[in-house]
């Protein structure tokens, strides 16, 4: 409950502060670009040293994998049946296929599944929705984001000079050196980390234009359509019928892909001007609704 109540002030505050006039369009772009270029590596430097992927657990991995790649192929779908624009195609593709399965996800594991499923919630993030961000996220992000179409080098080339991925190229190495920092470094990261998740909800918030909802209603309804139905169903399928497995880490996989959008995927899709409108309501939307959805899901499974 507390998590819920959270995210719903975090993204009104920010909507009741713009409408007011407190805050305006240039105080969003600030706070996007503090979001980007300094707690996005603060985050990548603070967990990915730590991770430890354990091949029995692969599933934590591979799941946000699949559910990417499963948004690009709806989202093809999606531009096809309706015509809908290319900067709305690039925006479902990258909100619909990564999940907030840290600030959304880890109370609720831990609710349902105790300090097991929150270990595992641990393990999708850092080895699963990360990775995909920091990867093929990215790739698609500067691809998407570039104001005319680049050559595969070329988004090569973007991507390598974009602070963030660096950060989590060395984030990655120090990963391979098992690199251990002292613990006042530790504690430093932790806490400039910590207003990550409020900030990002609260940019959300003030960049969201409800009058946009019935600009895109037919985007964003399918969008939350997969993200919250029937990614979860991919993967049931996936891991649960296919291969019969049906313990908790199939349980975390599954809720994990019904979690509504990342924050931060899109806040850096707005600030790349890849349909701002629609990035945005994706998480202000789809965050809410699946603190409820969740529970829904785990009742059915």
């Amino acid at each position: 409950m507390e998590t819920i109540i959270t995210i719903t002030a975090c993204i009104g505050l920010g909507i009741i502060l713009r409408k007011s006039g407190a805050l305006v369009k240039g105080d969003a772009s600030a706070l996007n670009r503090l979001i980007i270029y300094f707690f996005i590596p603060i985050i990548a430097l603070l967990h990915i040293p730590k991770l430890e992927i354990d091949i029995s657990l692969i599933w934590l991995s591979i799941s946000p994998f699949v559910v990417f790649i499963g948004a690009y192929l709806f989202s093809k779908i999606l531009k096809r049946t309706f015509a809908i624009s290319d900067k709305s195609f690039e925006s479902l593709v990258l909100t619909s296929g990564i999940g907030s399965t840290s600030f959304v996800g880890f109370p609720i594991f831990e609710f349902l599944y105790g300090s097991q499923g929150l270990a595992y919630g641990v393990l999708l993030s850092l080895g699963g929705t990360i990775l995909v961000f920091n990867t093929i996220g990215m790739f698609f992000l500067v691809k998407y984001g570039a104001e005319k179409k680049l050559s595969l080098k070329g988004v090569f080339k973007r991507l390598f000079s974009f602070f963030p991925f660096l950060i989590f190229l060395l984030a990655i190495l120090f990963n391979l050196i098992s690199l251990e920092y002292p613990t006042y470094i530790q504690n430093i990261l932790e806490m400039l980390a910590k207003p990550f998740s409020v900030i990002a909800l609260l940019a959300i918030g003030l960049q969201i234009q409800l009058g946009s909802l019935k600009k895109y209603r037919i985007e964003l309804f399918s969008g939350l359509l997969y993200k919250l139905v029937l990614a979860p169903l991919l993967i049931y399928l996936l891991i649960w019928v296919v291969f019969d497995k049906t313990d908790v880490v199939a349980r975390v996989c599954i809720l994990g892909a019904g979690i509504g959008s990342m924050n931060a995927i899109s806040v850096l899709a707005a600030e790349k001007s890849i349909n701002p409108e629609l990035s945005l309501l994706m998480p202000g939307l789809g965050i809410p609704i699946s603190t409820f959805s969740l529970f829904a899901i785990d009742y059915l499974l």
